[in-house]
């Protein structure tokens, strides 16, 4: 199916024509500026000890996406996926997510739990999470700031256990009156 490569400086060129190219509704800047993405290159957003990035390659070797695993040093990391507009609705982010899941759980032993968040109108990503093993866990209220609007966001996350046993814990959510 596809491949992950791991960001270097040989390969960033391709993070910023992904980035620069398409357009992201669900993410805080929808058409990021070359100058943008370079500056925060420059500043170790996308590479440093507590983050990974990795190039998400179709079959015939294109990038069709990306993903960028941070918070490393922590017990619980958070991730961003990207996928480009004619790579969606394959399966393709379900697949990604499985990857960088076990990627995570398997090379940084004291992760404890993976997150991620997406703003609520994002049912594309929300199915990803569910189809991926993640639970939700969090629903904020005008949370995510877009376009000089407030979005709800949704938030997902695994925890290690789940992921070593394959099994999805649904969250107790009861309060006793």
């Amino acid at each position: 199916m596809q491949t992950y490569i791991e960001l270097t400086k040989e390969t960033e060129h391709h993070l910023v024509q992904l980035l620069t190219t398409e357009t992201w509704p669900y993410h805080g800047t929808e058409n990021p500026a070359e100058e943008a993405i370079q500056a925060s290159i420059q500043q170790g957003n996308y590479t440093n000890e507590g983050t990974k990035t990795f190039l998400i390659q179709a079959e015939n070797q294109t990038v069709i996406g990306m993903f960028r695993l941070f918070d490393l040093e922590d017990p619980t990391c958070l991730f961003d996926l990207r996928l480009k507009q004619h790579a969606r609705g394959q399966k393709r982010g379900a697949h990604a997510v499985k990857w960088l899941t076990t990627f995570a759980f398997t090379n940084y032993p004291h992760l404890v739990r993976i997150e991620g968040h997406t703003r609520h109108d994002n049912l594309a990503m929300r199915k990803t999470f569910h189809n991926s093993g993640y639970v939700k866990e969090a629903y904020h209220r005008s949370a995510w700031p877009q376009n000089d609007k407030l979005f709800d966001s949704v938030g997902y996350a695994i925890i290690r256990t789940d992921w070593e046993e394959n099994i999805t814990t649904p969250i107790e959510d009861q309060i006793p009156f």
